[in-house]
């Protein structure tokens, strides 16, 4: 008796795993926080209280009322990230209670795919008290990839996810004590994403089920598939492709209680995308006349929530060189419990993964310096929380952990109408376990990962 599983489900659970990758190391779950380089300094401790430049839009509208010029701000994110995956136990053709499996072959490996993340921000005081800001940011994406062949190959190997974020947002300050602001998000999701196919294990569940007959022929090929279970003998892949267009709103408050204190609150809400796209199959040779007419080309979608957040920060003078801050930002991770599949032939069928996630916190503390009327110095430090809640719902595609970030920052005034801002960003990452058995039936994917991500950043703030 060789393992069975349901062919549909294999192959139903791995497209899921695929539109599921959205996980970078950059931030806890798979947001990212890179959108102001200034704020970038103080590991976002100034938040929504505001900070040095209009880049503080982001994280509350309100901060508009702050700067009585119009500016453009600018910059770039250079994201270093670096994953080790170490296999303590992988195994092919598990089934709870009925089989062990064998053990899954190929190498470990390392993702150290490097990405950029630009941002754009503009503001312009109006009248009475009234500004406007347009900003495009990247509040989600990642760039892994895996070699193929990789003992992890049923789960992940290349993920590409990009968002644009475009954001229109309007402040209105009421008096020296209190401002408000809202925008309106459009953001857009584009998503290329693959992984291998364990056709040996679709095959041998196939003649088990009776769905392929049989005979001396397959009975003969069944036993070589056995024989090769775990190794990449009989492989095939699948890579993926969906975008959609997504809409949402944030609102923020900014009161100033004292010259030397700003405490600023902000929402932003959910966005939905619904990715629809091509699934691509690569058949084995010696299982094409088996499988060629039903693995085909076709469409697929899956609704993704992007969860809301809300922050509060606090922003506070202490002399004229040295200024303290702290935030708190919380993610409604919890909405992200499961994913539903869905197929435009019907083939496989729909699916409903678990995510089990739980919603986080993200606690910042900061400083800066004025050494002189030119040079600003920046330190931060962050504790950020993973909403992963278990090893078993953790895969190399969001091997999600609690993180702890050090930064230091620097801004320079190069004349009264141009200042350059420069970042650095080490995050140490809580040596992730996966002991996975939920994402691809038959396939329990175990091995622990050794994860740190190194980021610098530059921009520049224009004043005219």
């Amino acid at each position: 008796m060789y393992p069975k599983l349901n062919k549909l489900t294999v192959c139903t659970a791995t497209l899921a795993t695929l539109f599921l990758g959205s996980y970078n190391l950059y931030s806890a779950g798979f947001a990212l926080q890179e959108h102001s380089i200034s704020g970038l300094g103080v590991g976002f401790a100034s938040g929504a209280a505001g900070g040095s430049d209009n880049s503080s839009m982001f994280f509350n509208p309100a901060t508009l009322s702050l700067y009585s010029e119009p500016e453009i701000t600018s910059g770039l994110h250079f994201i270093l990230p670096n994953a080790k995956f170490k296999n303590t136990g992988s195994v092919s053709g598990f089934i709870p209670g009925v089989s062990p499996g064998v053990p899954t072959q190929g190498p470990n490996a390392t993702s150290d795919t490097p990405a950029i993340v630009p941002n754009f921000f503009y503001s312009r005081p109006l009248n009475e008290g009234w500004a406007i800001g347009l900003s495009v940011s990247s509040p989600y994406g990642l760039a892994t990839e895996y070699d193929d062949g990789w003992v992890g190959r049923y789960i992940a190997l290349d993920t590409d996810l990009l968002t644009v974020n475009t954001n229109l947002a309007l402040s209105h300050k009421v008096s020296e004590k209190f401002a408000y602001g809202f925008g309106f998000s459009l953001m857009y999701g584009d998503a290329l994403l693959s992984n291998a196919l364990n056709f040996g294990l679709i095959y041998l569940n196939s003649l088990n089920s009776g769905t392929i007959p049989a005979t001396d022929q397959t009975l003969a090929l069944a036993a070589d598939v056995q024989s090769k279970l775990g190794s990449e003998a009989y492989d095939g892949k699948l890579k993926l492709e969906g975008d959609d267009i997504g809409y949402g709103f944030n609102f923020g408050m900014l009161f100033t209680p004292s010259e030397a204190t700003r405490i600023g609150v902000h929402y932003r809400s959910k966005v939905k995308l619904t990715l629809d796209g091509k699934a691509k199959f690569v058949i084995p040779s010696a299982l094409d006349p088996f499988f060629g007419s039903l693995f085909v080309s076709q469409g697929g979608k899956v609704d993704i929530d992007l969860p809301d957040t809300f922050q509060a920060s606090i922003f506070h003078q202490v002399s004229p060189e040295w200024a303290v801050m702290a935030d708190i930002f919380f993610t409604w991770w919890s909405k992200f419990d499961q994913l539903v599949i869905q197929y435009e032939t019907g083939f496989p069928s729909d699916s409903v993964i678990p995510e089990n996630w739980d919603d986080t916190f993200r606690y910042s503390v900061g400083t800066t310096y004025q050494m002189n009327d030119k040079v600003e110095l920046r330190a931060g430090l962050v504790y950020d929380e993973s909403g992963v809640t278990s090893d078993t719902y953790r895969s190399p595609r969001i091997p999600d952990e609690n993180r702890v970030w050090i930064s230091l920052g620097m801004g320079y005034k190069v004349s009264d109408t141009l200042k350059v801002d420069v970042g650095f960003v080490h995050i140490f990452v809580d040596d992730p376990v996966i002991d996975n058995p939920t994402h691809t039936p038959g396939e329990y994917l175990k091995g622990t990962m050794d994860a740190t991500v190194d980021i610098l950043s530059v921009s520049g703030t224009w004043k005219f």
